[in-house]
């Protein structure tokens, strides 16, 4: 008898427990969760300051892609104007006809004026680790007074705003290996302080381009460099594979297989940075062994000239977290 209520009790036990399952598969899969033709993918966001202090605009960029199997296309960019990017987010579900996604976007484009905005910053680094908001590798351009406006960006790249910016670093083989700087970056160098970036800001073309770079130093917004000035330093750093010189003569070389090895010197408080590379010259086939002696001679003491022009500019961190220059050695090798 006592058996019997026994295994009527466990019976009993195992259909609430297998409807507690059932409960919880409904709410992972179905509770809360937009149908994926209900949300809105931008794969591009500017944010600039608005007139009204205090207040951004958020111009949110789209452009047909597929997702899960589905080609989606949210009809129209937006603007919206928030306090800071959580409300922004927020506020676009309401006014629009869909749930904002983000977790697809490609470019972010920061006013220049943003880097000094500690209370902007404080709300947008770090709203963008919560709930897979945006992705670490998710590249950042910035916007000067002098850029394309956030408005014409659409039509100046053909509907395609953020595949156009991403496609426009992968294209560009110094860029490429460089890499342009990603929201991760610089959410690790805003809360770390510890390195150099350099950001590449869009200049007024249509459709857009890099015209200049800003320096980032231990958070801090630095010096502007030109396009070749910031290939030196990107390429001081270690950042680049393969870069090209044009000689005085109008001949043009490739660096390839760049390689830095670099030694701190205690006595002098200085890095000793010996840099490694093959050279050869553009769609020549064959090069004789007094002109390849000329060619690498010269391509060094141009190499140099343009290493003076921005070494200031390119110190490295010590054990004891203090910036410290280095000297440089080059060692040319020619491609065979």
């Amino acid at each position: 008898m006592q058996r019997g209520k026994k295994m009527r009790a466990e019976k009993k036990q195992m259909r609430i427990f297998a409807g507690l399952l059932a409960l919880l598969s409904v709410c992972l899969t179905g509770c809360g969760r937009l149908e994926i033709e209900d949300r809105a993918f931008p794969l591009a966001l500017a944010v600039t300051p608005a007139q009204q202090s205090g207040l951004y605009e958020f111009s949110f960029f789209f452009e047909e892609m597929d997702t899960e199997g589905s080609s989606l296309y949210h009809k129209e960019d937006a603007v919206v104007t928030a306090a800071g990017y959580p409300q922004a987010f927020t506020l676009f579900g309401r006014v629009q006809a869909a749930g904002l996604d983000d977790s697809h976007m490609q470019v972010i484009l920061l006013s220049e004026k943003l880097l000094d905005d500690e209370d902007f910053l404080k709300s947008f680094y770090p709203y963008f680790l919560k709930e897979h908001h945006f992705s670490w590798n998710t590249m950042v351009y910035l916007l000067d007074e002098h850029s394309v406006a956030p408005e014409k960006l659409r039509e100046s790249t053909g509907g395609r705003t953020g595949t156009y910016l991403r496609d426009m670093a992968q294209s560009d083989e110094q860029e490429k290996t460089a890499s342009v700087p990603t929201l991760g970056d610089l959410y690790k160098e805003w809360n770390n302080r510890e390195k150099i970036l350099l950001l590449p800001v869009l200049a007024h073309d249509a459709p857009p381009s890099i015209d200049h770079y800003r320096m980032l130093v231990q958070g801090v917004p630095g010096e502007t460099f030109s396009v070749d000035d910031a290939r030196i330093l990107q390429f001081l750093r270690g950042d680049l594979k393969k870069m090209q010189l044009q000689l005085s003569d109008g001949t043009v070389v490739s660096l390839e297989s760049i390689r830095l090895r670099r030694t701190y010197v205690p006595a002098y408080k200085i890095w000793q940075v010996k840099i490694f590379m093959e050279c050869e010259i553009e769609n020549r086939v064959q090069t004789p062994a007094t002109e390849r002696e000329r060619i690498m001679g010269e391509s060094e003491r141009v190499l140099r000239k343009q290493i003076g022009r921005v070494e200031q500019w390119a110190p490295v961190m010590d054990a004891n977290g203090q910036l410290v220059q280095s000297q440089y050695e080059i060692n040319l090798t020619w491609m065979e």
